[in-house]
């Protein structure tokens, strides 16, 4: 199989990754035997992504989807990250290496992709296994970053920041202007964005979504939900870097992608509550909750979970790839 051929199968997996609002924030190019990886400058959500952590991790999840691809093909891969400093939209490069046997591993992270999906419903009441959790924690370190997992009272801490959170950036116009332009109503044929519930909004049209979302008791609304989400869920835990910059955004983003694979292959689902980590005083307190130096870059929930009617969809690959030989 030509290297060609493979490189292209692993943008189909990249693309499958989960992003912020679903916005896809990235671009490939296959020059021959080499495919760039591009943040996609007209995806990043200024507003709600001032520092563009949320948009580099969703590039470093397609890029950990790339490998996976390439290792189940049979090769080592090679990434250099940021390559030119002339280009900071340039996320990476990624090439085939040596030849190798791919491992039962290497296949079940490769039938993990397309099933896995972002789970935002409240999850059942059972618990994870000690095992599992562990499992999880050592898929992040293998990727240079550290997972937390939160005590009980820590749990609970969390959750009254997230509610907090909520009740900020739904009182901020810009922040629900753009939120309001990736919801998408059922029916529309969009291949991004992020399909909205009823439960979530108290309707299904998107007249009424508009409505909801112009409603000043909103931030207080969610807040109480995700509050009790994050409360009920058997795991809530912090992905945390060395540093804070965009590399290790990138790092997390490929720890980010590791976890919620094993995580699917262990039965697991998981949703974010992360958009606490933008305003600066709430950052502080996440990583005082872990007791540790590392900066936090991401806070889930996962747990067990009936399975989803709808998924969020994707762009195809031609819609993202440039090739040239």
């Amino acid at each position: 199989m030509s290297a060609a051929h493979i490189l292209r199968g692993a943008v189909a997996c990249a693309i499958q990754a989960p992003s912020a609002h679903n916005t896809q924030p990235w671009r490939f190019r296959r020059r021959g035997d080499l495919l760039e990886l591009w943040l996609d400058r007209d995806r990043h959500l200024d507003v709600v992504d001032p520092l563009r952590r949320q948009a580099l991790m969703s590039c470093g999840c397609a890029l950990y989807n790339a490998r996976v691809a390439i290792r189940a093909e049979g090769w080592t891969d090679k990434v250099d990250l940021f390559p030119r400093s002339a280009d900071p939209d340039l996320v990476a490069e990624l090439r085939l290496g040596l030849a190798r046997a791919p491992t039962n591993d290497d296949l079940a992270l490769l039938a993990a992709i397309p099933r896995r999906h972002t789970n935002r419903r409240p999850f059942l009441d059972r618990p994870v296994s000690a095992e599992d959790a562990d499992e999880l924690i050592r898929a992040a370190r293998a990727e240079r970053t550290r997972m937390f997992r939160l005590s009980p009272q820590r749990k609970r801490e969390l959750a009254e920041l997230v509610a907090e959170c909520d009740r900020r950036r739904f009182a901020d116009p810009a922040y629900r202007a753009q939120v309001a332009e990736w919801l998408v109503p059922a029916g529309r044929l969009r291949k991004d964005g992020i399909p909205f519930a009823e439960k979530e909004f108290g309707t299904p049209s998107w007249f009424g979504v508009k409505r909801a979302l112009a409603q000043p008791e909103l931030g207080a609304h969610f807040g109480a939900i995700e509050e009790d989400r994050v409360i009920g869920a058997p795991v809530v835990a912090v992905l945390s870097t060395q540093a804070d910059e965009d590399i290790d955004y990138v790092d997390c983003g490929q720890a980010l992608e590791a976890v919620l694979l094993r995580a699917t292959i262990l039965g697991l689902a998981a949703a974010f509550v992360d958009q606490l980590l933008e305003y600066e005083d709430l950052h502080a307190r996440v990583k005082a909750l872990t007791g540790a130096e590392q900066m936090p870059q991401m806070a889930l929930r996962l747990g067990y979970a009936p399975p989803l009617e709808r998924v969020a969809p994707r762009r195809d690959l031609h819609d993202v790839l440039e090739e040239s030989d």
